[in-house]
């Protein structure tokens, strides 16, 4: 039987360890979490973009001919790749999330685990609020 990709979906609330571990629900984990299977980074709105591995290889594919003469590329590449962290989930289902990323995040203690179907993000729990837009303008461009 083939496994189907999980599906992030809802929020949750957890707070960080002493150690700055969090847990991820039972529902979002897969078989072989434990290793580094997630790849985090800090996302342009202030929070932990966390991808899974098939999100992981669709990224590394759209970005594997950026020219070394591309300096906008590079810095991009720099910054995603170069500030990213790889996560697993511990036999307790918790990843440890580095002192980097919760310090760009503005994590200290309280997160808010967001689905977005593919991919999760972790936002500090102050900085959490659901965005305001044009929910049917957004239905429409992506043709849902």
């Amino acid at each position: 039987m083939e496994k189907r990709p999980i599906t992030y979906v809802s929020n949750f609330r957890h707070s960080l360890d002493s150690r700055s571990r969090v847990t991820v629900p039972a529902s979002w984990r897969v078989d072989g979490d434990e290793g580094n299977y997630y790849l985090a980074w800090i996302h342009p709105e202030g929070c932990i973009a966390v991808f899974p591995p098939e999100m992981q290889e669709e990224m590394v594919e759209k970005v594997k001919n950026a020219a070394q003469s591309n300096l906008q590329a590079q810095a991009l590449l720099r910054q995603l790749f170069g500030n990213a962290a790889m996560l697993g989930c511990d036999k307790q289902g918790r990843i440890l999330l580095n002192e980097n990323l919760c310090k760009q995040a503005g994590i200290s203690k309280d997160v808010v685990m967001v689905g977005l179907g593919r991919n999760f993000q972790i936002w500090s729990a102050e900085k959490w609020s659901p965005p305001e837009f044009d929910y049917l303008e957004a239905m429409s461009q992506l043709g849902l």
